[in-house]
């Protein structure tokens, strides 16, 4: 386990979850207060599913990537190396006030 001082506050298994269920939105990002990142993400998931309806290879080409980066997200958050937005790892379980 690391020092308090660079363990964040937000909860591990919920920034899991939220990538698992929401990834494609970019939910646990938003969670861990990466706002930028995380509506970018959102924003490339719409951009995505519009190209899909457009042009299907390309589109396909795009959700490949997205998925890329959400399996990305969910393994690093999966071995505790996860990060919130002042840089402390989201790396235990357990919820501090």
């Amino acid at each position: 386990m690391e020092n308090n001082e660079n363990v964040s506050g937000k909860n591990r298994f919920t920034t899991l979850m939220l990538c698992w269920f929401l990834g494609f939105f970019g939910v646990h990002r938003l969670y861990a207060g990466k706002i930028g990142s995380g509506f970018l993400m959102a924003y490339g998931t719409i951009v995505t599913l519009l190209i899909l309806l457009v042009n299907v290879p390309i589109g396909l080409m795009c959700l490949i990537a997205m998925i890329g980066l959400i399996v990305n997200d969910f393994v690093v958050i999966a071995f505790g190396q996860f990060s919130d937005c002042y840089g402390k790892c989201i790396c235990d379980d357990t919820v501090r006030s």
